[in-house]
C-alpha cells in the first residue's frame, strides 16, 4: 500500500519538480507527502472537513474529506477511504473510485457547482494514450478497518466559489464542503 501511494506521490513530485504550470508555485504548492489519517471515536478520520458514510458491497464505507484547497490554479481534493467489514471480509476493489483491473486510482470524483451550474471532472496528465488523472495511482485494494488517503486535483474555480459539492463514488454527494 505504501508503494501505492509513493508512486502517486513521485509522479506529482516530478511534475511540480518539472515546473508544471498549473501551480503559481510558493506557499501555494500542494504538499507531496499525503497526510496520515487517525480514525476517531465515531470511525471517521479525525479533523475530516466533510463526511460520509454508505454500506456498499458487505461493508460500510467511510468517506472523510481531509483538505480541499486551492492552489494556484488547482483544486486540490484530499480524502481518506474507511471500508468497515460488515460480514464480509474481502478488501474493498482498488477500482471503486477509479481505475481498471489493473490498477486503481482516485480519478473518479467530480465537483459540482450548483450555484453557477458547473461541473468539475478531475484534471489530467499528458495527452493522447499517455493521459492519466492528476490524482493517487497505483492503487491496491483498500484495507479493511484502515483509512486510505488519496487525492484528486481539479482546476480550481473562480475565488468567488467558496464551497461545492464533491460527488464521491459509493457514498454519493458531500453537499457544501467548503474549500480553503
Amino acid at each position: 500500500m505504501r508503494r501505492a501511494l509513493g508512486a502517486g506521490v513521485l509522479a506529482f513530485a516530478g511534475l511540480t519538480a518539472t515546473g508544471c504550470s498549473l501551480f503559481d508555485g510558493g506557499d501555494d504548492t500542494p504538499a507531496t507527502q499525503i497526510p496520515k489519517a487517525e480514525i476517531g471515536t465515531d470511525n471517521h478520520v479525525k479533523g475530516a472537513v466533510a463526511k460520509a458514510v454508505q454500506p456498499y458491497a458487505g461493508k460500510d464505507v467511510y468517506v472523510d474529506v481531509i483538505s480541499f484547497r486551492r492552489h494556484g490554479k488547482v483544486l486540490r481534493l484530499v480524502f481518506a477511504v474507511t471500508p468497515r467489514a460488515k460480514g464480509n471480509g474481502d478488501k474493498l476493489p482498488k477500482q471503486t473510485f477509479g481505475g481498471d483491473y489493473s490498477g486503481g486510482e482516485a480519478s473518479r470524483p467530480y465537483l459540482v457547482d450548483p450555484e453557477n451550474l458547473r461541473v468539475y471532472d478531475r484534471l489530467t496528465i499528458g495527452t493522447g494514450d499517455q493521459a492519466h488523472c492528476a490524482c493517487t495511482r497505483g492503487l491496491e485494494d483498500y484495507p479493511l478497518d484502515v483509512p486510505t488517503v488519496v487525492y484528486t486535483d481539479f482546476p480550481a474555480p473562480e475565488e468567488s466559489v467558496e464551497r461545492l459539492t464533491v460527488i464521491m463514488p459509493v457514498v454519493g454527494p458531500m453537499a457544501g464542503v467548503e474549500i480553503s
